[in-house]
């Protein structure tokens, strides 16, 4: 549990320097809440973030991703849950249609934690599970389409391969998504 605070400071102090020192340099185009959900590998995630943009073109995004899934080992079906917070840089790749379709970007760093069996060492039916619960980090790639239909509302959709290497259960974690994006100003 140590270790997990201190990785999450760490991260806070560092995108509060980046933010805080971005500021200076350009002026805040918007802010934007988002909330999607989709598919991941044998099971669904939730994907909740916010945005802020440096200018038309670029945003950080600070997201929570959320994923419930199963893995199946050696015959036995073994549930398991990732909680990360995922802080990435985009930029946008195309502009269409007067500006209400873009294609966007980006990559971030990823810490968590990967929950296996809700905690449990034996399964329901009598069988021990090798791998624990467990601190996780890493980082992702992700691809953002936005179809404006208001000046506050999109469309978005969401790809995002995440690599986790300390993961027990498989480095890779494919989350794919719709959702809606609300511009706050």
């Amino acid at each position: 549990m140590r270790i997990i605070k201190r990785h999450t400071y760490l991260l806070i102090g560092i995108l509060s320097f980046f933010l805080g020192g971005q500021q200076l340099k350009a002026q805040n185009y918007a802010s934007s809440l988002e909330l999607t959900g989709g598919i991941v590998e044998d099971g669904y995630g939730i994907n909740a973030g916010y945005n802020y943009y440096l200018n038309r073109f670029k945003y950080i995004q600070g997201a929570v991703f959320l994923s419930f899934a199963e893995d199946n080992q050696q015959g036995y079906t073994v549930p398991y849950n990732n909680f990360t917070l995922n802080i990435g840089y985009f930029n946008n790749i195309i502009e269409a249609l007067n500006r209400k379709f873009t294609t966007s970007l980006g990559a971030g760093p990823v810490v968590g934690y990967e929950i296996v069996n809700n905690g449990q060492q034996e399964l329901a039916t009598g069988a021990l599970v090798s791998n624990s619960s467990e601190f996780i980090y890493g980082g992702f790639v992700g691809a953002e389409l936005d179809f404006y239909f208001t000046e506050s509302f999109s469309i978005i959709g969401k790809v995002n391969q995440y690599y986790h290497p300390s993961s027990d259960l498989g480095q890779f974690a494919f989350f794919g998504g719709v959702g809606i994006r609300y511009i706050l100003f």
